[in-house]
């Protein structure tokens, strides 16, 4: 059994190699009792921070996951439109 980690909102994690600025995770009870995390989130990339913006998820590997599908979004970006692009689209 691994001991719980506690962090308390602000901080920062590393996806894909991309700073990831968690600000703040809310916590919903649906009625089936099922539970869904929604994280206030903010990506570094390349000097460009990104407008804050929602991510629901089940728990840490889905908000991973939905995190980096955000990031090869913009990683997408990047390499179709240019780093201008991205700059314009994302902050």
């Amino acid at each position: 059994m691994q001991p719980a980690t506690i962090q308390l909102p602000p901080f920062t994690i590393v996806v894909d190699e991309v700073p990831v600025l968690i600000i703040e995770v809310r916590k919903f009870e649906l009625f089936g009792g099922d539970v869904i995390y929604s994280a206030s989130v903010q990506i570094l990339y390349k000097g460009i921070r990104s407008k804050v913006f929602p991510v629901d998820a089940k728990d840490y590997n889905g908000l991973i996951n939905k995190l980096k599908a955000e990031i090869d979004k913009v990683k997408f970006i990047e390499y179709a439109y240019g780093l201008d692009e991205v700059r314009r689209l994302i902050s």
